[in-house]
């Protein structure tokens, strides 16, 4: 025999899963599409550089950046670390056991 409350939490865990399971397909959606997405970019891509090199289409030039993109390179400083070296160590010589 089973009490009320047995009942209640069998209810319960089966709702939780039903949740679970809506959730975990939802993502399982979501990754998909986003797969498909980067996998359409990568033919375009290729696509792309195959008729490149087949000559049909013209290499695009590489356009001069403007002044105004210059002046906020130059208007924001850059802080570089330096990088953290090893010091060297004397090997010493190994004494002999007698």
């Amino acid at each position: 025999m089973t009490t009320s409350y047995q009942r209640e939490a069998v209810k319960a865990l089966r709702a939780q899963k039903k949740l679970d399971r809506e959730a975990e397909a939802e993502a399982l959606s979501v990754e998909r599409q986003a797969k498909a997405k980067k996998h359409t970019d990568n033919v375009a891509r290729i696509s792309a550089k195959e008729a490149r090199i087949a000559g049909l289409e013209p290499v695009a030039e590489k356009s001069e950046p403007s002044k105004e993109a210059e002046a906020s390179e130059e208007s924001a400083p850059v802080s570089k670390k330096k990088a953290a070296t090893k010091k060297a160590t004397k090997k010493q010589p190994k004494k002999a056991s007698s």
